[in-house]
């Protein structure tokens, strides 16, 4: 019996997913190298993936492990709507001698933190220093303790720095004096509360903290970068803390490639290669039916009760071959092999409202209706990183040149847009192939061509005296075929 229609790929967004189909993530994830291994590892806190790659998948699987754990204390922070500019209100000037961004950050995720500890009923009564700073805190006015943004906007406020120092004294037995309560000085504060915690009884369970949604701060420019900078060193520190006390606790940063990439910190390669985990979806390139990517499609039709293979399965759905390829090839070629990706297609097969085997004309129109989406997602992913109004252009741009054209040619096309300076159209034309708009073509001695993606390697950057090709996956949607 044909169950294909009743696959879920209804959903590109794990948030979706976790509230409206949990048996996606709970049945259905894929443990991508070992993700969840990795990520326990003391060391490890920054998980780095391009735009639709699974980052928030993690945080909602997380989510619902915690549901099944007793030991395990899983909480996520959606920072979409946080307002970067209310550090400097908490003390956050740079060069001031009360510790900066870093230090502020620093205080204000250890607040975030209590409340995560006391869930725990075991650390609860084991803890009671700790336990009485909670309660101190909310009776001081710190009342909404449960997401980093509330605890931000408040300490923000006039005045607030001497009650935290008040509640502080009174766990410690101390009496501060009222001209001090107003004293702005969070890196005193946050010494303060790092000794109360020093001295918390050790449980046996994990407490993970996950920053999500820090790809938004595109949405405002790049105006925001130095603050991540300082949020990635003040997690790395305070998950070193929280080591040194022999407490298994951490903030894990969800991030992009793109975000990092403006991070101004000289250290940056040194942190993604010491404590980053990437996600690398297509890792099998000789056998793609063994790879993690198909895993997700093999999973998902499990649950309707189709228990086969996913290359027993493709071939039962797709043709072997279309227009001279394999059709796995010629289907995978349209995607930056990444979830949401392989999913969108599936979504577009199963809106044709036809059941399996699908022929060349069927999947051709899936590809075709895929591409709209494809542009639409590739755009996003383009937000903040150039002009708003380019951004909004770039299709017509891409579409007047064609699928293959060179630098200088790209220059011209954007004169005629306003952008004058080739340093400028360099920059534009690199964060078009890190978003995967464009890659590079050339051909070898012997006339074979060769490309280069960013979705393809890591490591791989634009070469400017090389050919520009645009993805395929955007050949419908900018009329290039």
């Amino acid at each position: 019996m044909n169950r294909f229609d009743k696959i879920n790929f209804k959903y590109t967004d794990a948030e979706e997913e976790k509230l409206y189909a949990p048996e996606l993530i709970d049945q259905a994830y894929v443990d991508i190298n070992c993700i969840l291994e990795e990520i326990e590892k003391p060391e490890n806190f920054l998980v780095i993936g391009p735009k639709g790659s699974g980052k928030t998948a993690l945080s909602s699987k997380l989510q619902l492990m915690e549901k099944s754990q007793w030991n395990l204390f899983v909480e996520t922070d959606e920072l979409e709507q946080f307002e970067y500019s209310l550090l400097d209100k908490c003390g956050a000037q740079k060069g001031t001698s009360i510790g900066g961004a870093l230090t502020v950050w620093q205080l204000i995720l250890s607040i975030r933190l209590l409340s995560l500890f006391l869930k725990d009923v075991k650390f609860n009564e084991n803890n009671s220093d700790i336990k009485n700073l909670h309660n101190n805190l909310v009776q001081y006015g710190l009342a909404d303790s449960s997401s980093i943004i509330s605890i931000v906007q408040y300490t923000s406020r006039r005045g607030i720095f001497g009650k935290i120092k008040s509640a502080i004294s009174e766990v410690k037995g101390e009496k501060t004096e009222e001209e001090n309560y107003k004293l702005k000085d969070p890196a005193a504060i946050f010494a303060a509360i790092k000794e109360v915690l020093k001295n918390m009884t050790v449980a046996e369970s994990r407490y993970f903290l996950v920053l999500d949604g820090l790809d938004h701060i595109l949405r405002k420019g790049r105006n925001n970068a130095p603050y991540i900078a300082d949020l990635i060193n003040a997690v790395r520190q305070l998950n070193i803390f929280f080591s040194e006390c022999g407490i298994t606790a951490k903030v894990i940063i969800l991030i992009r490639y793109e975000v990092l990439q403006i991070v101004p910190d000289p250290n940056l390669t040194k942190r993604i290669n010491d404590n980053g985990v990437h996600l690398k979806w297509y890792d099998n390139t000789r056998s793609p039916f063994e790879s993690s990517l198909l895993t997700i499609i093999e999973k998902r039709a499990h649950l309707v009760g189709i228990n086969k293979d996913i290359k027993t399965l493709w071939y039962e759905w797709f043709p072997p071959s279309i227009n001279n390829s394999n059709s796995f090839d010629f289907v995978i070629l349209n995607t930056r092999y990444l979830p949401r990706d392989l999913i969108s297609f599936f979504r577009e097969v199963q809106k044709l409202g036809k059941k399996p085997k699908f022929d060349r004309i069927d999947v051709l129109s899936a590809l075709n209706n895929y591409s709209d989406w494809f542009q639409q997602e590739l755009s996003d992913a383009l937000v903040g990183l150039i002009d708003e109004n380019l951004r909004v252009e770039l299709p017509d741009i891409i579409s007047t040149l064609g699928r293959e054209f060179s630098l200088s040619q790209f220059k011209t096309k954007l004169k005629e847009h306003g952008v004058t300076s080739s340093f400028v159209a360099e920059q534009i034309a690199r964060e078009l192939f890190n978003a995967s708009w464009i890659g590079n073509v050339w051909k070898t001695e012997k006339g074979t061509p060769r490309y280069s993606w960013r979705h393809r390697k890591l490591n791989a950057k634009l070469n400017l005296n090389h050919g520009i090709i645009v993805h395929h996956g955007l050949w419908k949607s900018l009329n290039l075929i």
